[in-house]
């Protein structure tokens, strides 16, 4: 075997560059960078394939898969590497022969060149005649208008004419019809609600002489049952306090007042949905103090 074929000759840039984007075995960068000596080393006689394995081996060049090469599988790496690098040799000769083949264009049109002084006053004078002659046709025909307009008296243009008015019926002109006059508050077969308003329990011994509250003024608050009054509620302004400064749950403003029921089980029974009508963030620690109260006033029988 030629000694050229293990001198380790480069080939080309081109040719590294091939074998790279290919595949990462040594093997293959080997063959295509000696591709030239081996080229003419397989041109002049047989190449001894197990011979050169044996020396790559030798040196560490490894297949792909991290094996020592073989000589066939040295030989059909060498078809491969040589398939590729001829194709890629004729596609650049025929890259390189249609580029030289195919000549510059030189345009030998001359460049447009620009009007000259004398086509540009004549343009500017053409473009004035055109526009003086749209302003008088215009002037004329203002003219013709103003013309045919009717005279109008001095006295007559300061009338202005005024539209009739328009009579507008309203729905509380309209007589109601006789069927929704003679049509029953209540369907057959319903029950009206009827609601029976609590009164003032009467007062005994001591409380008798004790003065009422002045009268709640407000809205009907939620909550509030249908049979409770409005004198039933303690006024907005009440302080909501005993003598002494402790808590009076009974005489909260805004909720009804325990003097106003006959038994604790009724004023209870008043003041729950009226407290829980408030969501349960919004109540403050009194108004859930006076729930569990009415809660336990609830639970007894009397």
């Amino acid at each position: 075997m030629s000694a050229a074929v293990f001198s380790g000759q480069t080939a080309g840039s081109y040719l590294e560059t091939c074998a790279r984007r290919q595949t990462r075995s040594d093997v293959v960068m080997w063959l295509t960078e000696n591709f030239e000596t081996l080229l003419k080393a397989t041109g002049r006689r047989a190449l001894k394939w197990s011979t050169l394995a044996e020396h790559l081996a030798r040196d560490g060049l490894r297949t792909q898969q991290g094996r020592a090469p073989t000589p066939n599988g040295l030989r059909v790496e060498w078809y491969r590497v040589k398939e590729r690098i001829t194709a890629a040799k004729a596609e650049a000769d025929r890259r390189l022969r249609d580029g030289s083949a195919s000549p510059a264009v030189v345009s030998t049109e001359r460049a447009p060149t620009g009007p000259s002084d004398e086509e540009i006053l004549a343009l500017m004078t053409e473009a004035d005649n055109e526009e003086r002659l749209n302003r008088e046709r215009r002037e004329r025909i203002a003219g013709y208008e103003a013309q045919r307009r009717p005279k109008v008296a001095p006295d007559q243009a300061s009338i202005q004419p005024t539209a009739p008015a328009e009579v507008v019926e309203t729905a509380q002109s309209q007589p109601a019809s006789l069927e929704t006059a003679t049509q029953p508050r209540v369907k057959i077969g319903q029950i009206a609600n009827h609601v029976t308003m609590l009164t003032q329990a009467p007062r005994y011994g001591a409380d008798r002489d004790k003065p009422l509250p002045p009268p709640y003024v407000g809205p009907r608050p939620d909550g509030m049952p249908e049979y409770l009054p409005l004198d039933a509620l303690m006024p907005l302004d009440a302080t909501g306090r005993q003598p002494d400064g402790r808590i009076d749950y009974e005489a909260l403003p805004g909720l009804p007042r325990r003097s106003f029921f006959e038994r604790d089980r009724d004023w209870a029974k008043a003041c729950i949905p009226m407290v829980e009508a408030i969501p349960h963030e919004d109540r403050s620690l009194i108004l859930r103090g006076l729930l569990m109260r009415a809660r336990d006033q609830m639970k007894t029988l009397y």
